[in-house]
C-alpha cells in the first residue's frame, strides 16, 4: 500500500469514527473565539508581539486538549458506548474515567477554558489590570460553559435516559456531571 492510500484509509475512519454530538462544533467555534481573543489582545494590549514559544503554548492545549476528548470518544466507543447522536450505545460505560464525571470530554474542555483564560490573564498583558482583559478571559469561557451545561449535557443526558432507562439514572445518583462520585 503506498502512503495515500493509507492515509486516506485512517481520515475515512476517522470521518466514520469521529462524528460526535454538535458540542464538538460548540468546542471548535470557542477554540476559534479564543484565538481571536488572544490576537485582539495581543495587538491592543501586550507591548510586543506574540513570541513563537506562546503560540506554540496556545496550539499545545488546544490540541491536547481535543486530542484528550477525542481519546475518551474512541475508549468509550471500544467499550460499547457511543457519543455520536445518530446511534444508540449498547452499554452505558460508567468504569475509568466516567466513574468521576459524566462529561469527562466537556471537564477538560472547561479546564482549557480555565487555563487559556489565565494565560490571557496573566501572560499577555504583562500584568497590567484591563477591564477589558478580564471581562474577555472570563465572559469567553463562562459562555462556553453555560452552553455546554445548558444545550449540549442536557439532551445527551436524555439520550441516555431513554437507551438506558434503569441503569442511567442509578449512574446521575452516584456521579457529579461535571466531577466527583456522589456517597450515600
Amino acid at each position: 500500500m503506498n502512503a495515500a492510500f493509507k492515509i486516506g484509509a485512517l481520515l475515512r475512519y476517522c470521518g466514520e469514527k469521529i462524528e460526535f454530538s454538535g458540542a464538538f462544533l460548540c468546542d471548535v467555534i470557542a477554540s476559534v473565539a479564543y484565538v481571536i481573543a488572544t490576537v485582539y489582545l495581543y495587538n491592543v494590549f501586550a507591548k510586543t508581539a506574540p513570541t513563537t514559544a506562546e503560540i506554540e503554548f496556545i496550539a499545545v492545549v488546544v490540541l491536547c486538549a481535543q486530542a484528550a476528548k477525542v481519546v475518551f470518544m474512541f475508549s468509550l466507543d471500544w467499550r460499547g458506548g457511543d457519543a455520536r447522536t445518530f446511534k444508540q450505545s449498547h452499554v452505558l460505560v460508567t468504569d475509568g474515567v466516567y466513574g468521576y464525571s459524566r462529561n469527562p470530554a466537556y471537564l477538560i474542555t472547561v479546564v482549557r477554558d480555565a487555563v487559556w483564560s489565565l494565560f490571557l490573564l496573566f501572560a499577555m498583558v504583562d500584568g497590567q489590570a484591563n477591564i477589558g482583559v478580564i471581562a474577555i478571559a472570563v465572559f469567553l469561557p463562562f459562555v462556553h460553559f453555560i452552553i455546554l451545561g445548558r444545550l449540549f449535557i442536557p439532551r445527551e443526558e436524555a439520550d441516555l435516559l431513554r437507551s438506558h432507562p434503569a441503569a442511567y439514572p442509578a449512574y446521575a445518583n452516584s456521579v457529579n456531571r461535571w466531577i466527583g462520585r456522589r456517597f450515600a
